[in-house]
């Protein structure tokens, strides 16, 4: 089973973010839509970094109630793992695990097509 399976059954919709939005902010995205992960992405789509629900409990564990105000340049993830649409999900799942990482976005030539989650690799595994 490749990503593009669980793209095909989840959706290509990614959530983005501007750098210099708040940590606030964010956090209300995640919570409105029942998201984990925000990509933070430049004028022309590229991707400049990741912003998790774990890099927001770091934030609030370093930085205390001002970590609120901090932007999410300021605390996004910049080394981003990225996958292709080809990828086996058993492949990623591995490296998901090795790294810690727990949301991937898709890329197609330099494009964002899509975000998978552990979870939605984990979801589409079960489904074989």
């Amino acid at each position: 089973m490749t990503v593009e399976d669980v793209l095909r059954d989840k959706g290509h919709e990614v959530h983005t973010i501007g750098s210099g939005a708040s940590l606030h902010e964010a956090a209300g995205v995640m919570l409105d839509r029942n998201i984990g992960a925000l990509l933070c992405v430049d004028g022309s789509g590229g991707i400049i970094g990741i912003l998790s629900e774990r890099d927001l409990t770091r934030s609030m564990a370093m930085h205390g109630h001002e970590a609120i105000d901090r932007t999410v340049s300021q605390c996004m993830n910049r080394d981003v793992i990225a996958c292709r649409a080809d990828d086996e999900v058993g492949n990623l799942l591995s490296i998901m695990t090795e790294t810690r990482c727990r949301h991937l976005p898709v890329v197609h030539e330099g494009r964002v097509i899509g975000l998978v989650s552990i979870g939605d690799l984990i979801k589409a595994e079960h489904r074989l």
